[in-house]
């Protein structure tokens, strides 16, 4: 099975790789009034990828806090967690976990963050100075990250995220 699970999201991100040129949105050719507005509330609101490095930033938080409700706002319903140890949860095994204390992140510093957006699709990673435990083991240290986002309804909702501990 993870076998299985680690073959789809390398075809997933081999696939985004490829196709990102398919899905990126063609360059308007003159400012119409309507590009024009569309990028005033593109300003107003921040590119996507300054919205994307924001939802990163609030879910650090709302970890920190056990904060699930807003976590479930954030999160897909066909989420899925890889953590540090490897194992696979669906977003009701990560939000049960967040809120039993199972998973307890006291302390996490975000840096480096990139993301690539393909149309409704964004992938952003990025490095992870972590302080916490997990199902009762220490997962302090550093890790890489990478969070997939699907926009859904007109919000960005995370589907996946993967973690991995920082080779010494």
């Amino acid at each position: 099975m993870k076998r299985i699970s680690a073959f789809l999201l390398a075809a997933f991100f081999s696939m985004a790789t490829l196709m990102g040129p398919a899905f990126a949105q063609d360059e308007p050719k003159g400012d119409t009034d309507k590009d024009k507005s569309s990028k005033k509330s593109a300003s107003r609101k921040g590119s996507v990828e300054d919205q994307i490095k924001k939802l990163e930033m609030d879910r650090v938080e709302a970890v920190k806090k056990a904060d699930v409700a807003t976590l479930d706002k954030l999160t897909a319903d066909d989420y899925t967690l890889i953590n540090a140890f490897g194992q696979e949860m669906d977003k009701s095994q990560t939000m049960n976990a967040i809120k039993s204390g199972d998973i307890k992140i006291t302390s996490n510093e975000l840096s480096d963050l990139k993301v690539r957006v393909y149309g409704n699709t964004a992938v952003v990673t990025g490095k992870s100075d972590v302080k916490g435990t997990m199902g009762g083991k220490d997962i302090s240290g550093q890790l890489v990250f990478s969070r997939v986002y699907v926009k859904k309804n007109g919000r960005w909702q995370a589907v996946l995220f993967q973690q991995t501990r920082v080779a010494s």
